[in-house]
Formats: C-alpha cells, structure tokens, sequence
C-alpha cells in the first residue's frame, strides 16, 4: 500500500464523484530518447576450431576417357628440429600421463621448422620459467595445428603465413624442462645456474586436431600423412561449377563399426559386395570394410574372370558439400581401379596405387539438392588383392553472408557512428571463449512528452504474473503519433511532430519498443504513479485511427536479457596446463567425469565408448549439474534413483556411478557388440537389454534424448584432450568452497548483469533506488556459523566475504539461506528472469518490480496491516466468491535431495475437507533441515490456498493499492466478513466511463501448517 493525501482518502471515502476536482484523472508520461555514439558493449562468445574457407572446383571426369583421372595430394612431414631424426627422441606421447608431445634432444639455438605450412595463431613468450616456456602454435588446414615449445628464440609472429621448413625460432630450455629427470632450476640471469649452462634443452612438439591431442611419431615414421584437397587433371576432365564456404555440420559420417552397415536405408548394395566384404577391426577404435579378391573364386562367386561390385547411397542436402573418403589397398599398377560417381557422373577415378599405406581422397565437391552416389570397385583377376574402405564423410559447405566479405559493405563515409570498418580474414574460429566489443551507441534522455489523447487505459498486476502489463490506447488522428509519421509524405496536411524525428540519417519514433514509459492515475489533482516500465509493442489501427500501446513493467529487462557469460557461484577453478604436476587434482570437476569415464569404460572392455556414459550424464543431470547429479550424492548417471526421487546411498559418488553405468553397459550390449548405430540399440538398452527386463528410467523419451546427445558427443572431439584418470583413489568431489553465497547475493548479480543498475535518467527517477534486495535467510532452532558471500551492491561479478549474520527471533534463529555450491548458467543457455525462478523457487521470497521501476526481493508477509474497508453499503460495486479444494492437499511430504522426508499438516485445509488427509509429495533438494522443509511446505499450502479459496471484487479506483495488500471484507449476500490479501490487480481507466479496479483476492490466513 503507497502513503496517500488526505485529500485522496477523501475523494475515495466518496461513493459518487462529483465535481471537476473529484473525477478520475490521468497522465501517461514517455520519454523521448536520442542517440548517441560511442558507446562499446563487451560480450562473451564461444567459437570452435579455426575452420579455413574453401574455394572448390568441381570437376567431372568423361566416362571411357583413358587418361583423365584423380591425384591424391600427400603432404609430406618436415622433421620439426633441423638435422634431427626420430633417433633424437627422448620422450614419447604417453609416457607419462601429462606428456601430450614428444621430446627431441638439441642443444640450445638448433633451428626449429614448420612441419607444415600454415598460419601462426599464437606466440607466447610469457611464460620464460614455466609450463611451455616460449612457444609458437600454428594453424594448419582442417583444423589441424602443431605447437614448438621450449624455445630460446622465436623468429615469427601471430598472423605471419610460414610455409613447410621456414625456421621459426630456435631451441632452448625455457618453461618447466629437466634434465636427467631433475627440474632445471636457476635463471638465465645467473650464468652459473643448470639453466643458463642449456641444461634441459629440447624441442617438445605436438599435434591437435582441432581440441584433440594427436601422436605425432606416426607422422614422423612415414604410416600416417596429411592430404591436400584432391584434383582431377588430364584429358577427359571438363569443369563444372566453383563453390567457396567453410566446413560446416557432418552431413554423413559411415566408419564401417559392424556387420550391419548396409542395412541402413540409405544404402543399396550390390550382392558381390555383401559376399567379398567384411568388417575387419584395425584396432580398438578403427574398422574397414574390407574387400578380397581371389582369382579362385572366377564362377564360385563371380561370373566373370574380372569384377566390377559397389555400392549406392542417397542423401540429400540442402547446401552443397564436401565429400571425403579414406582406404588402403595393395593394388598394384593396373591391377585395379576405383570410381565414385554423383548423379551417374563420374566424379572421382584412382588407378594408381603405391604401397598399403592409408591413402585420403579429400574435399571433393558435392553439389546440393537430391544426390546418388555410387562408389565402385573394378579389379582385373589376375592375383589375390585386398582393399580396405576405412571411412565416407560429407560435410556441409556454408557459404558466407556479405557481412563476412574483405570489408564492411557499408560505406563508412555515411554511417560512421554505427559500423567500424575492419579487415577480415578467411579464418574462421568456430568452441574458445572469446570476447567481442559492439560499438552500439547509447540512447540517452532528452525530454519528456505527456500523451495529452487518451482513449482507454488497461493494467495488469497478478501474484503469478513475472511483470505488470499495461495497454494504453490514444486517439492518432492523420497517424501523428506513429513511430513512422513523416510529414513529407503527405504535404497536403503537412504537420510537424515531435513524436518521431531523423537522428543521423534515421528515422526514430518516440513511441517503439524500450521507450520509457509512467503512467499517473487518481482524481483531480491528486495522481499517484502507478507504472513505471517499457514499450513492448504497437497496434495501429486505421478505421478508428487510434493506436495501443502495449508495455511491461521494469522487470521486462530481467526477462529478456540473456546471460552472456557463465555465471557460477563458487565460479569454477578450472584446470592448469598440461604440464601441472597435479593435473587430475586441478581438474574442473566436468573434466573429472569425462576422465573417470574414460577409466571405468575401459576397464569394462575397449569395445565400450565412453562417450554413452556421458551421454546419459548429459540427459539425467547436466553432467552433475542439476538435480540428483550435485555433491555431495553425484548421482550423475540416475543409477539406483528410483521413483520420487529416490537413490540408493551404495551406488553414490562419480566413481560408482560410472562403473556401474560401465557394468550396465557390458552386461546389456553384448549382442550388440556394445555399439549404439541407432535409436533402437539405445532403446534397446533403455529396456534393459540383454539383461532382461530392467528399464533405466521412467521417462519414456529417454533412449530418443539420450540418442541425440551421443551423436552430438560421438562426432565432436571436445572430450579428447582430457586424459584418462589414473589410480585407484575415490574421485573427489568439487573443493567446498571457504564462503557459501545468499541466494539473494546470486540474485543480486543477475539483476546487475540484467542492467537493473544506472538505467534512470529522468529527473523525476533519479532520487528512487535502483534495487532492494532483502537478504535471504530462514527460521532455524539453532545458530549458523561461519561466513558467507554477499553481492556489492551495483557490482556484477563482485563478492565480499562476511560473518554469518544470524538474528535471535521469539521464532527461533533467523540464519542465512544459501544456494548450494556448484550453481551454474551456461551462457546464452539461460535468461536471467530464468535463472532468478531457479534460485528463488520453493522459497518464500518474491521477485518483482515495483510501480517506480525498482527491483525488489522481499520476503513473502502475510500478516501485512489491513490497508482498507469494502463494504456493500460504501465502496463495494460487485462481488463473486469461489470456494474449490477439489485440488487441495491437506497433508505434504517434503524430500529432500537425499530422499530425507518432513511430514507437514495445515488445519485450515484439513477443516475444508472435513478431515481428509490428502497427500502431496513435493521434491525440494536443497531442504535439507526441519526448518527449511517447514519453509517449503508454509509456501506450498499458501499457493494451494491462493488456488483453491478466491474472491472476486470490483471497486472504485484505488491507486493506492499493491499486489499482497490486506483488506477487509464486508457483504451480507455471501456472509463475507473477513481479511483477504490480493493476489491480483486489474485496473481499467476510461476517459468516458471512469475508474474501476478488479481485485483477485484469497483468504489471508496462512497459520496451520504443522509437523
């Protein structure tokens, strides 16, 4: 309830209004903004592994020409330290388990190569005691890169295009290096030291693909290389289109893992194929389809002497692409040849063959729209050959929007405020935190303008309701107040405005959306600010020449904002470099689970991917993030959680969670050969596989989420780098922190990054507060100790460590309520109103904004003083009562997260429903104390109350009146005479026919509640 006049109680005291001082009154005022530059915004986003762009040119080869063909580009390795051989290498990757490179043995200043050409995308010559010491990465094609570290002198830059052998620097012994197993210690200042005499000198070198760790002694002997795009070159070869793009989502991935491959619905295979192929397994993680070819089996198996056998396969794509394979074979010259055609046109022709070493056909264009492609195998029967298909992949190829062209198309000259002019490269970033400054300018207050037109004037304010909302709708005769109203278009009725104007080149309206908006309304003289928010939207409407206005209250910019950046409380420590000495304990604590995994799925057996395991942990609790998956239970799989929430204490921590999710995956997948190639082998599994009838969870899109996630996870190689954990120790659990943080301290940076703070600059806002955060805390029979985290008020991001406030009421201790540790918002995967619902949930505090545009979270007071009387014989126009407990529940079960219950009864209910204890079970984890329970269970009786007791009144207008208000209640008709508290406000002000409210109420009373 505001403070009122005297004057206004006695208006209001008034069943009829008379007199022009009397009437109802309003005034809607808006503020006319204007634009200014310069101002810059910083925002955090994620791009991934540097994806170079492509110019292709398709080509066709003319079937029956003898001479046109297709050339595999290899590219060669240059060893990465001049005059060294693989003979020089001291430490291999894998010898222990943070070595993710190898060592070679030099002596200080030997020059350093490029292994391959490529761009420099970093040099660090910061770290000159530590971790990798100076080192140069760079950037390769395909996402590829290779890192030099150690070095004594470094010869590049970052942006500098280095080709195959350049010198880069030289080697040395900077960073954390060792000499005979001993840390090398001393500063070069020294020249005594073990350091300045080159002890420990080498060059440590490795090989990443993308955010995947890559050994790189295969590239080193000669079994493995890098290729080039492939091209079609000699007679017969015709050109056909040119497409330019970065590589984009995988389109087709086939890796040959089972028998079954064919039976997929995009293949049709020929029968020969079926009867010389098989899957054969090159390792634990690589399979082939291999063909064999024997001159015995001429009239057994094939009918001719020589054979043709393929297969087909029909995709369609809605943008072009880029189509690539792998294979070996030890077809000799002439002894065979195979052909890939798109559409019946022959697209790719090899016939010459060398050795059995891995051969990749690579970035062959594929055009978009419905596509058959048949891959063909010719061989001559002569001798006994093999040929071994390792992989088909199609990746779509993006095209770039003109945005991402040389410069900015847009000519500076003109818009030079609003665009900055930059070069751009044809490197693309797609994973990696990054941050991005927007030059967007800034609206700033001009002047007020007061809308003078007002038709019809509706609000909006309900318990349940995120914002108030108000509708206001003007006369607009000749479009006048249109954000679009320009003059010059009709001179006829020329008329200057000041409701919109031109601001560098722009047409601007003072009426759109964000514009702030404050609505006055009372009687007479004497109005009271009821709203004080922002433009949503516009209605126009043209017969009646009016226009609504359609607006939220300050909370609208809670609502919409998007959390930019991650938000955890304790923030996360992350994890140290790849040469901390205690990687796995400095991991974060998703790290530790990807790398527990890894350990339990092997341990299992090497069929097992890991990747399902944190495929489920994905679908059940954000990878331990939410729910059941928090410390200290770390149920992060479900396992052993049974029905309501509960788990069983034997199977809690990561470490069991994840072996017996191993153990699970061993014992039900064996038929399947432990692989998951569809939907239905996860469903399978869902239903307990070959285990029998056991399903893994109640929800039945279970197997379909899971599915989706393990795809997204099996192609993706974010996981790779995160070593497998080693020893036999429990997994800890994330390091509690020192402080906890108020959940009103959480809140409290939300809004701030929401922009709640320094948005006034009207001079009639400036003297409100921008926000009153009532400081969380509940009712407990004892005393909290210790500290905790508040927000500094104004602050994103700023924390201050204080003691423990704890208050002695006739109630009990009033201790500070926390959030537990480990909340997180991922960005961009959350709004803040969102993230505040998930904080404050199941608690007794309310989130809103006031009618002078003032956040506030205050705890919920039902014994609030009664504000005003209604009667039937004064101010009571109409009234409607509802009385509906067929949804009541007399009787709560409160669980918390370890399935702890509070069994709670409130009286009031328990009357209605004339004994009948009706019982609901509610899951609030972080209740974890009588108290807190007690709490959830105050709050759950009270909606159930606010839900099934109503009562309806209309009114004369009352300005003064605020959502939780008391009033008292007196009518004859419906035997009414008692305190209600509302729960809702609409309010309808017309020019013609006055001021009314509708008031939701429900009954006050919230004692009954008890254990």
């Amino acid at each position: 309830m505001q403070t009122m006049s005297n004057e206004l109680r006695r208006i209001l005291s008034e069943r009829l209004k008379l007199g022009e001082l009397s009437k109802p009154a309003c005034r809607v005022e808006i503020d006319r903004l204007i634009f200014v530059p310069g101002r810059t915004e910083e925002l955090d986003f994620i791009m991934s592994d540097p994806q170079e762009e492509k110019t292709l040119t398709r080509t066709i080869i003319q079937d029956g020409s003898g001479e046109g063909g297709t050339a595999l580009s290899k590219i060669s390795f240059v060893f990465p330290v001049e005059g060294k051989s693989i003979r020089d290498i001291t430490a291999y990757m894998g010898d222990n388990r943070k070595h993710q490179g190898i060592d070679i043995a030099c002596p200080v200043g030997t020059p350093i190569k490029a292994t391959w050409a490529g761009k420099v995308r970093k040099v660090s010559v910061s770290e000159k005691y530590r971790s990798y010491g100076f080192h140069v990465e760079i950037q390769h094609a395909d996402g590829m890169w290779t890192r030099y570290a150690h070095m004594s002198e470094i010869h590049v830059k970052t942006g500098d295009y280095v080709t195959q052998g350049t010198t880069i620097g030289k080697s040395g012994n900077t960073g954390d290096v060792r000499s005979a197993g001993v840390k090398t210690m001393g500063t070069y200042d020294d020249p005594n030291s073990p350091r300045s005499k080159g002890r420990g000198a080498h060059l440590h070198f490795e090989v990443w693909n993308g955010q995947a760790v890559i050994d790189p002694f295969p590239y080193m002997n000669g079994s493995k290389h890098l290729f080039a795009a492939s091209s079609n070159n000699g007679a017969g070869v015709t050109t056909d289109a040119t497409y330019v793009g970065t590589p984009g989502a995988t389109l087709f991935d086939e890796r040959f893992t089972n028998n079954t491959w064919h039976t997929k619905s995009v293949y049709k295979v020929d029968e020969l194929t079926k009867k010389l192929s098989m899957i054969e397994r090159s390792s634990t993680e690589h399979s082939n389809l291999t063909f064999t070819f024997d001159p015995k089996g001429y009239k057994t198996v094939f009918p001719s002497p020589t054979v043709t056998t393929g297969m087909n396969l029909k995709l369609t794509s809605v943008h072009p692409g880029i189509f690539s394979m792998g294979f070996s074979t030890n077809f000799g010259e002439g002894a065979g040849e195979l052909r890939v055609f798109f559409n019946g046109k022959m697209q790719i022709k090899v016939n010459k063959f060398s050795g059995t070493e891995n051969v990749e056909i690579r970035d062959i264009p594929f055009p978009n729209g419905e596509m058959e492609i048949r891959i063909e195998l010719f061989w001559n029967g002569k001798q006994v050959n093999r040929f071994s298909l390792q992989y088909i992949q199609i990746k779509e190829l993006q095209g770039r929007p003109d945005l991402y062209g040389n410069k900015d198309k847009v000519d500076p000259t003109i818009q030079q405020e609003f665009f900055e002019e930059r070069e751009i490269t044809s490197t693309f970033m797609p994973g990696q935190p990054r941050k991005v400054s927007l030059q967007v300018g800034k609206f700033v207050y001009m002047d007020t303008l007061t809308l003078d037109n007002i038709n019809h004037i509706e609000m909006d304010d309900q318990f349940e309701m995120e914002s108030c909302e108000a509708r206001i709708t003007i006369s607009n005769p000749g479009g006048y107040y249109s954000p679009d109203y320009n003059p010059f278009y009709f001179p006829e009725t020329y008329k200057e405005t000041p409701w919109s104007y031109f601001v560098n080149g722009f047409h601007v309206g003072v009426l759109s959306e964000n514009t702030p908006v404050r609505i006055y309304i009372g009687y007479g003289l004497n109005l009271m600010r009821v709203f004080t928010g922002l433009i949503d939207k516009l209605d126009l409407n043209g017969e009646e020449s009016t226009m609504t206005i359609y607006c939220r209250d300050m909370y609208k910019k809670i609502l919409n904002k998007v959390i930019t950046e991650d938000k955890q409380y304790p923030p996360d420590i992350g994890h140290s470099a790849a040469h901390d000495t205690n990687v796995f304990s400095s991991m974060s604590r998703r790290d530790k689970i990807i790398s527990m995994a890894k350990k339990q799925a092997k341990q299992q057996g090497p069929e097992l991917d890991y990747k399902f395991l944190l495929a489920i942990a994905e679908h059940e609790t954000k990878m331990g993030t939410l729910g059941k998956g928090l410390p200290p239970g770390d149920f992060i799989l479900g396992y052993g959680c049974y029905t309501g929430e509960k788990c069983d204490p034997q199977y809690q921590g990561i470490e069991r969670q994840l072996y017996r999710g191993a153990v699970r995956y061993r014992e039900a997948m064996a038929s399947k050969e432990w692989r998951f190639q569809s939907v239905d082998d996860v469903k399978y599994f869902w239903q307990g596989g070959d285990k029998g009838a056991y399903q893994w969870a109640s929800d039945t899109n279970w197997y379909n989420s899971v599915w989706q996630i393990y795809q997204k996870f099996r192609s993706s190689t974010e996981f790779d780098s995160i070593p497998e954990w080693e020893g036999t120790a429990p997994v800890p659990t994330e390091p509690t922190a020192k402080a906890a943080y108020l959940k009103s301290a959480i809140v409290q940076d939300l809004i701030a990054h929401a922009g709640m703070y320094g948005w006034r600059s009207n001079p009639q806002d400036i003297y409100y507060p921008y926000a009153i955060v009532q400081e969380t805390s509940y009712t407990h029979a004892t005393q909290a100790t210790g500290k905790v985290f508040k927000a500094v008020p104004d602050k994103e991001g700023e924390f201050v460590e204080v003691d423990a406030e704890s208050i002695l009421t006739p109630k009990g201790w009033k201790n500070p309520f926390i959030e537990p540790p480990g909340r997180k918002f991922e960005s961009y995967q959350y709004k803040v109103g969102e993230a505040i619902s998930e904080i404050m949930k199941d608690t007794e505090f309310r989130s809103y904004c006031d009618r002078y545009g003032t956040y506030r979270l205050e705890e919920i007071d039902m014994n609030r003083p009664i504000v005003a009387t209604y009667t039937e014989h004064d101010n009571l126009i109409t009234i409607h009562k509802t009385i509906d407990f067929s949804r009541g529940r007399s009787h709560l079960v409160i669980l918390d997260e370890e399935n702890k219950a509070g069994h709670f009864v409130d009286t009031e209910i328990l009357m209605e429903l004339k004994g009948e204890v009706r019982t609901g079970v509610r899951h609030v984890p972080f209740a974890k104390t009588d108290e807190l329970k007690r709490l959830a269970a105050r709050r759950t009786f009270f909606d159930i109350k606010r839900l099934c007791r109503t009562l309806q009144i209309s009114i004369p207008g009352n300005p003064a009146l605020d959502v939780l208000d008391r009033i008292y209640i007196i009518d004859s008709n419906t035997t009414t005479r008692e305190a209600y508290t509302i729960k809702g406000i609409r309010t309808m002000f017309d020019a013609q026919n006055g001021y009314m409210q509708i008031l939701d109420l429900f009954w006050s009373n919230n004692e009954g509640a008890i254990v």
